[in-house]
């Protein structure tokens, strides 16, 4: 595969449905203590030209088990990676049918157990068709759309808001109208102020609460705010979980050579740059466009698009007394709890763009979740079918029988 056509797919590969549906939605919530999510899975990139993409494909080897049992020698090293590939990437895959479900359900119509089935019978019909080399092209595919389908709600959000078409340069009057209606609405809390998130186990909380678990109790940490020690630690995290995707690595195999390797991460940064660069602004214009237009008006004539998010779960408005409300029928920005997934898919509307803009986001955000099943999908049946199955139980076993246990 010619490296800008690997660097592209690398990019839809990489870019799942937590990229292209929640990332700005993290931003919007986190402001400046977010970026730390831009830099890290960025840099992890910057990793992975430097110390293992042009290495992997010099050592020949096809899967990443095959690399570890090479290179650690015997059986036990393959079959640990093997696991921790089939491990991690089930836990990812598990997001993008999240993704395709909320998806589905949202802007189909369709029930979102339904969703999820079609949408990975997708997959696997292009997974089906021609292995690694059909998922790459398909890849590509979903990368266009995914990218225009990011790109153009944002701009028509920018030009209706500042009339500039570029986002990314109108970013910073974005910024200073959030900080303006900030002050004006009185939070308490500035979006543009840095290393304000505090250390808590609200995720594992969530988590438990999602498997019908007793919650642990909620514990926050205060010592670190105010200092980037926590940003820096995560940015950390994500820069060395980037460079150790299963997914991503193999990715290097579809190249010809090691020169080409290179060079497919160097189009995989450029086309991934694109997104990243501009959610961020993404984030600040919706930010923006929600004081301006939803926060401070009154609850029974808010946009038709809050009581549609309301039924889907990613918005609340609580403006009940009992529950911490001031019951004066006005929205206060306190009285809105919105999801992280909500910002990117609601947007068109938000910014009462066509019907046709939303469909298009929706598209997007399939490929995103789709694009990056297919890599992950391709992960777990090389693991069992090559590294498990061929290398470790059945080494005298044909090609046919071990692409039939692959499919």
């Amino acid at each position: 595969v010619p490296a800008i056509a690997n660097g592209m797919a690398t990019g839809a590969d990489w870019m799942s449905a937590a990229s292209f549906i929640s990332m700005a939605g993290t931003l919007w919530l986190l402001g400046y203590d977010g970026l730390a999510y831009i830099m890290g899975w960025t840099g992890g990139y910057v990793l992975l030209a430097l110390l293992f993409a042009p290495y992997i494909r010099k050592f020949g080897q096809y899967t990443i088990p095959d690399f570890v049992g090479a290179r650690y020698g015997g059986n036990r090293a393959r079959v640990v990676s093997s696991v921790a590939a089939i491990l991690i990437s089930f836990t990812y895959v598990t997001a993008q049918v999240s993704g395709v479900g909320i998806i589905m359900s949202r802007l189909v119509g369709v029930d979102y157990k339904i969703g999820v089935v079609v949408g990975l019978l997708g997959v696997l019909v292009c997974s089906f068709l021609g292995g690694m080399k059909a998922v790459t092209w398909t890849q590509v595919a979903q990368y266009i759309i995914l990218i225009i389908a990011y790109l153009i709600p944002v701009t028509m959000l920018s030009i209706a808001l500042t009339g500039n078409p570029f986002p990314q340069l109108a970013y910073g009057q974005a910024l200073q109208n959030v900080d303006r209606l900030e002050r004006e609405q009185g939070l308490a809390t500035q979006y543009t102020a840095p290393f304000t998130t505090a250390l808590s186990n609200q995720s594992a909380i969530d988590s438990a609460r999602q498997l019908g678990l007793t919650p642990p109790e909620l514990k926050t940490v205060t010592e670190w705010r105010g200092t980037p020690w926590n940003f820096l630690a995560l940015l950390a995290c994500l820069m060395l979980g980037t460079a150790g995707l299963p997914h991503i690595l193999i990715r290097f195999y579809t190249v010809p050579s090691v020169k080409e390797s290179r060079k497919s991460v160097g189009y995989a940064l450029f086309f991934i740059f694109l997104l990243y660069f501009t959610a961020p602004a993404y984030a600040a214009f919706s930010r923006w466009e929600i004081l301006q237009n939803v926060v401070g008006q009154r609850i029974d004539q808010l946009p038709a698009w809050t009581e549609n998010y309301a039924r889907t779960g990613l918005l609340s408005i609580n403006d009940d007394p009992a529950k911490g409300g001031n019951g004066d029928g006005i929205l206060q920005y306190g009285e809105l709890k919105i999801g992280g997934d909500l910002i990117v898919l609601a947007t068109p509307e938000i910014a009462g763009l066509p019907y046709t803009v939303a469909a298009l986001v929706a598209a997007g955000g399939l490929a995103a979740a789709l694009s990056t099943a297919d890599g992950l999908l391709v992960v777990i049946a090389s693991a069992v079918a090559h590294d498990i199955f061929y290398k470790t139980l059945r080494p005298n076993a044909s090609q046919r029988t071990r692409i039939a246990v692959g499919k």
